[in-house]
């Protein structure tokens, strides 16, 4: 009894606690990571996201004495914070995505189009040439 007690205190007290919402933008980012254009790939990903998270504290003024109403609203406006961050996050791995995409739509344009003759020009020529007589 007394082992889980500390147990679930020590998971409350640890500073790399992690908002739900905070892991679950995390966990998509490494998931879009995976196909990132960079040279690192995925590391490089892991890298700038684990800095950005561990950067971002939100402003806690409790003090000694202070009333659990003055608490909550603390409480309130840190997870307004909290949420505008995720929403910056969110967007951050929509251009993510974008950028993928891109990146694959560029290469697949330049592999076909070293492959494929450019018959614009050609076919053009030949209905202007053409006899339409014939």
């Amino acid at each position: 009894m007394k082992v889980e007690i500390t147990i679930k205190k020590v998971l409350f007290l640890t500073p790399y606690f992690m908002h739900p919402q905070v892991r679950n933008l995390y966990k998509r980012v490494l998931i879009v990571g995976k196909d990132y254009p960079h040279q690192g790939g995925l590391e490089y990903v892991r890298d700038v996201w684990k800095k950005a998270i561990r950067k971002y504290q939100p402003p806690f003024h409790a003090k000694a004495g202070m009333k659990s109403q003055e608490l909550a609203q603390i409480h309130k406006s840190n997870e307004k914070d909290l949420l505008k961050a995720v929403a910056k996050g969110r967007f951050m791995v929509r251009e993510m995505i974008g950028i993928i995409q891109l990146k694959k739509y560029r290469t697949m344009k330049q592999r076909y189009e070293t492959t494929r003759p450019r018959l614009e020009n050609n076919g053009m020529q030949r209905c202007l040439n053409e006899d339409p007589s014939n």
